[in-house]
């Protein structure tokens, strides 16, 4: 794989060393051109290609099925992962009244307060290490538990869970399985009829290498089956068997759509959300298990890097199957934010997260950035 011409993609690399992916990815030259065009087709068209589009979505979701292990018709983009969590927790709360959902201590935001918005009952395990292990996250579960909601990898740490065995103890005990897999997707992939999954997201803004264009929403036909969506929109209608593809009667009985087009609301932004498309098929032409390899490469070199400075890693590095590209650290002394403003001045781009410093590489880091990440490091430690 040459690093060189990825580089090469990514103007960002002539503008800083940028370590901030687990916020947002930049967009490779390629993908905007083609998202670009699109909006140049509706400046001059306007929308006379909207069929198309969504016909090319489906077929997008047909890809991202493939990749996750699900069907074409259990995927759908919603704005969020907080409307996406908002959803599943006001479905699951219509059908049950005393119930809990057991979730992590360091999750992002976008996980809890959807559900802890509803009055749902939220029991948070506590990491050692900032691990999760799996016997602590059954330990907190009882017969009133209805769900366990986890970050496929934490926002803040890094540390990536074992969703494989998580997900198979679940289903044994009967117990919904809800994972964000925002930090993972596309390079770690979930397998969701393998791993028991009832629920996952994706929010696509931070490797989808597309912006802010939402969320991917895939729910199972069982799941789906038992806690329809508690919200519709007009595209969100079964109209199979009728001659209009919109439901237009009023006061006459109505169903959504079995599958996961009932939570394809209303209309979108099409083009943007193509985007995501555009860029699968980038990353495609160098191969998943490739950038996958890259990325942990890289990320060890950080670490290693990381170890002969006088820092403490925060993120669980010790076992390969827990990392991911997040590597998080801190200062003895405590001036992390002093230290993240003085990288920016000299444009190298971290994130300061739970009072941590969150260094995310990415598929066109280089030792090069690593090296410049820790050179200056070091001369803030010296002269502070």
């Amino acid at each position: 794989m040459d690093i060189n011409e990825i580089r090469s993609q990514f103007p960002v690399t002539k503008n800083c060393v940028y370590f901030q992916s687990a916020g947002m990815s930049p967009i490779p030259t390629p993908v905007l051109e083609k998202i670009v065009a699109g909006y140049i087709q509706i400046s001059q068209y306007g929308d006379v290609n909207w069929q198309k589009d969504s016909d090319n979505v489906k077929k997008m979701f047909s890809k991202i099925a493939f990749m996750c292990g699900c069907n074409d018709t259990d995927v759908a983009f919603v704005d969020s992962n907080s409307s996406a969590m908002s959803y599943v927790a006001m479905a699951i709360k219509a059908k049950h009244q005393q119930f809990n959902v057991v979730s992590m201590e360091e999750e992002f935001p976008s996980n809890t307060v959807p559900f802890e918005y509803q009055g749902i009952e939220m029991r948070y395990v506590q990491p050692v290490n900032h691990r999760y292990n799996i016997d602590d996250v059954l330990a907190l579960c009882d017969n009133n538990t209805k769900a366990v909601l986890t970050s496929h990898v934490q926002y803040c740490t890094g540390f990536r869970q074992n969703i494989d065995e998580l997900g198979c103890r679940l289903r044994e005990k009967g117990i919904l399985f809800i994972v964000n897999s925002t930090q993972a997707f596309p390079f770690f992939l979930p397998k969701m009829e393998k791993m028991n999954i009832d629920v996952l997201t994706a929010s696509v803004h931070k490797w989808g290498f597309c912006s802010h264009v939402g969320t991917l929403f895939m729910t199972s036909p069982s799941f789906r089956e038992k806690y329809p969506s508690p919200v519709a929109g007009w595209l969100s209608v079964d109209v199979s068997g009728t001659s209009d593809f919109i439901h237009t009667a009023k006061n006459k009985p109505f169903k959504l759509w079995p599958t996961a087009q009932q939570y394809d609301f209303a209309s979108a932004d099409l083009k943007g959300r193509l985007g995501l498309g555009y860029a699968l098929d980038f990353l495609q032409r160098y191969g998943f298990e490739d950038l996958n390899r890259y990325i942990y490469e890289i990320s060890g070199y950080l670490i290693e890097s990381l170890k002969k400075l006088p820092v403490k890693i925060i993120s669980p590095v010790d076992n390969p199957e827990e990392r991911s590209a997040i590597v998080s650290f801190s200062l003895d002394n405590g001036d992390n934010q002093k230290l993240i403003s003085y990288l920016e001045e000299k444009k190298i781009m971290v994130a300061l997260r739970n009072g941590y410093i969150r260094a995310s590489v990415n598929i066109f880091t280089n030792k090069e950035d690593v090296d410049c990440l820790c050179n200056e490091l070091r001369n803030f430690l010296n002269y502070s």
